[in-house]
């Protein structure tokens, strides 16, 4: 299947809505919420969605997978899909590659083997995007106490490879809405030749504000999740000030 072709930035930040998915259920809902991951999906992208973002909570676990469903996933939208969740291996990415993603986001736990990492930007390019969840100066294996070398090291080191997308999370953030790190998104920013997107923490949408200031040093998206599960905001509101409305 070809990839959908990924449309020019049109905004300062790009809005990724996440759908996580356990057991073929989507886990973020709240309340009575449908937790049909494509019912959900497909009301992101009613809402005005650009990307979504899906994550495999059981691959990311190893407790099993859902990758019929991702693949079902990706060739319903109308959209890109962002495909996440324990892609560290070469069975795991050629099955999120084969899923028809448009960019496949490897785990932070891949960059135990920084070769394999650099072997496979350089053979699958824009398809790419690795992830760097970061802990206290140190890049860490998401939910363990793995330590994966010093942010800048392991920065360093993915520069060379040519990688142009990071997906960027301060670990002790992710889905906490206790608000976006922007310090540690701008450290990354100016330190690598290739586009940030933000994950983790955003909390409302004067986080979005702050965020968008970031653009002109390479954070060009952010991933929504639990903000917008738990009402913080809406699609809507937080695409308006991504397109610089009410700043």
């Amino acid at each position: 299947m070809t990839p959908l072709r990924v449309p020019s930035p049109t905004r300062s930040l790009t809005l990724l809505a996440a759908v996580d998915i356990a057991g073929g259920r989507a886990s973020q809902v709240v309340g009575d919420a449908d937790d049909d991951p494509a019912i959900l999906a497909a009301s992101w992208v009613a809402d005005g969605a650009e990307w979504i973002h899906l994550v495999d909570l059981d691959r990311a676990f190893r407790r099993g997978d859902n990758a019929d469903l991702i693949t079902e996933l990706v060739a319903a939208q109308p959209v890109p899909v962002q495909v996440s969740g324990g892609i560290d291996d070469e069975d795991s990415l050629r099955r999120a590659l084969a899923s028809g993603a448009a960019r496949v986001n490897l785990a932070s736990t891949s960059l135990r083997d920084r070769e394999w990492v650099a072997a496979t930007v350089r053979e699958h390019g824009d398809r790419i995007a690795v992830g760097v969840d970061v802990r206290a100066g140190e890049v860490v294996a998401r939910g363990t106490e793995v330590r994966l070398g010093p942010l800048d090291d392991v920065l360093a080191d993915l520069d060379r490879t040519g990688c142009r997308t990071y997906i960027v999370a301060d670990a002790t953030r992710d889905g906490s809405l206790h608000g976006a790190d922007i310090d540690l998104f701008r450290h990354v920013a100016e330190r690598v030749d290739g586009q940030v997107i933000a994950s983790g923490g955003v909390a409302s949408l004067d986080d979005l504000r702050r965020l968008c200031t970031l653009a002109e040093v390479g954070v060009r998206g952010v991933v929504l999740g639990a903000a917008l599960y738990h009402g913080a905001f809406t699609l809507g509101e937080a695409l308006a000030v991504a397109r610089g409305e009410g700043r």
